[in-house]
């Protein structure tokens, strides 16, 4: 039996008298919830408002299919105000920590005393009011956690394919020097017996020198097939001429552009006696080349990437400055580009867009946001899946588009994608949290607007920005939370 003294425990029903409490008592209901019992399961209808008695609960909410834990509840806490006062389900579940005792007051009894008790409604108001800001910090927290999940992914994802093509490019380096090393060992000893004068030497020089400056590590522009035939020619004219290891010497010739004509250079300089060392040293010259082009060209890949990832993070810059809203959508795409192998791309930028003032770093979370929910949307959902996005200026505002062709948002859902938690997808699937955090900072921290436009095979997220900065600021300004009216996800 609930009695005063446990009920009193909770500022709830400070300023209520004992014949006030006594009937909430009368109308209210005792619930037990074992150790361990689920107990307020998250996405189910809620009927009361609760207060914690004796024991101890858990509240946790389902993020990306783990259990994040939001806060623990302890004997006069209460809790269910939010989702009753929104008409909306329980936004996360409680489990007991220990054997626990709830009081439960009927929703139609707890709407009265809003009304006939002002301290009571006070109460509520304050601590929903301190529950949502909560809320809405873990919210931005977790999104920029989300943030930067995708970026790290992104970034190791584009990072793999020239860090492991340096690496074999390494391996085969060492090989091919110390071909270099015993070629140039044999041609040495030949030119110390005799074999090779100085003249030939330096004319073989110069045949490398001429192959080298006309390798670009490319078949120049020949088919398969033809690439296929020039590497048979040329193994058969190594072959019909006793050179060992025909075959290994063909591929690096062949990839140089050297045809058999070159190669018959060679043997009008040294010989058909020197023949096989003068190749082996020419082919161990051009694959060291080819090489050294192939580490090149994979760290310059590795720097262009990072030079990215700075430019999408805004890394050492001010957090409000000027911004050129297409290089922020291609820096995202770039950031999303192992998502989007499979998806088709459209941009349909306005070339003439002038740069705004923003802060660049949060604007990329949005685009992140709407991109990635984008991707689930059409993935595994239309056969030809595709994005575009659509960059235009209207009158002081510039409009970023992100539209797709997935199955779309129903109508009744619209108007709800916006609120911190709320996802069309399945439970655990989704965060809620991208399109909540996007809502604020679009327009909390820039003023704008954020809408959604779907039908089946269209959706389209908008965003207008005013070109002037947000609150009319043209200089930069230090960056703070984010506080607006809270807008979920999709």
């Amino acid at each position: 039996m609930t009695t005063l003294e446990e009920l009193r425990r909770s500022p709830l029903f400070d300023g209520l008298t004992d014949e006030q409490l006594r009937r909430v008592i009368e109308e209210g209901s005792e619930v037990r919830v074992s150790r361990g019992e689920l107990y307020a399961r998250e996405g189910e209808p809620i009927e009361h408002l609760y207060v914690v008695l004796d024991g101890e609960l858990r509240i946790t909410k389902l993020v990306d299919g783990r259990e994040m834990v939001i806060n623990n509840y302890t004997p006069g806490v209460f809790f269910g105000e939010v989702p009753l006062l929104a008409g909306t389900p329980f936004l996360a579940s409680g489990r007991a920590l220990e054997d626990s005792r709830l009081f439960a007051i009927p929703e139609k009894v707890f709407r009265r005393m809003l009304t006939d008790h002002p301290t009571f409604g006070d109460t509520v108001l304050e601590t929903m009011a301190q529950r949502v800001q909560i809320l809405q910090s873990i919210a931005q927290e977790r999104e920029r956690l989300n943030s930067l999940g995708t970026l790290a992914a992104g970034l190791a994802h584009e990072l793999n394919n020239p860090a492991a093509a340096s690496l074999r490019a390494a391996g085969r380096l060492r090989e091919c020097f110390e071909r270099l090393r015993t070629t140039g060992m044999k041609i040495s000893r030949s030119a110390a017996a005799g074999s090779l004068g100085p003249e030939q030497l330096d004319d073989l020089d110069r045949i490398a020198a001429g192959a080298l400056g006309s390798m670009d590590g490319t078949p120049d522009g020949l088919s398969p097939l033809q690439a296929a035939d020039r590497e048979e020619n040329l193994s058969r004219w190594l072959e019909e001429r006793g050179v060992e290891d025909a075959w290994d010497l063909t591929s690096t010739f062949a990839q140089a552009g050297l045809e058999v004509p070159e190669l018959e250079l060679v043997i009008d300089v040294v010989g058909r006696d020197c023949l096989g060392e003068a190749l082996g040293y020419l082919e161990a010259v051009l694959a060291v080349a080819g090489l050294v082009e192939e580490v090149e060209a994979s760290t310059t890949r590795v720097s262009a990437l990072v030079e990215t990832m700075k430019a999408y993070s805004h890394m050492d810059q001010a957090p409000l400055q000027e911004v050129q809203i297409n290089d922020e959508l291609d820096n995202t795409l770039e950031v999303l580009a192992y998502e989007l192998e499979e998806v088709e791309m459209v941009r349909k930028y306005d070339d003439d867009l002038p740069r705004i003032t923003a802060y660049g770093g949060e604007l990329n979370q949005v685009w992140t946001a709407l991109i990635d929910n984008a991707i689930d949307a059409v993935k595994g959902e239309v056969d030809q899946p595709r994005i575009t996005l659509r960059t235009a200026c209207e009158g002081d505002r510039v409009l970023v588009e992100v539209a797709d062709n997935g199955p779309g948002v129903a109508e009744e859902l619209q108007a709800r994608v916006f609120e911190p938690y709320f996802t069309t997808k399945g439970v655990g699937a989704g965060s809620g949290l991208g399109l909540d955090v996007s809502y604020r900072i679009v327009v909390g921290r820039h003023g704008g607007d954020i809408r959604v436009v779907s039908r089946p095979g269209d959706t389209r997220f908008q965003v207008r920005l005013p070109m002037e900065g947000p609150a009319g600021q043209s200089e930069p300004a230090a960056g703070g939370s984010v506080e607006a009216a809270s807008g979920g996800g999709r």
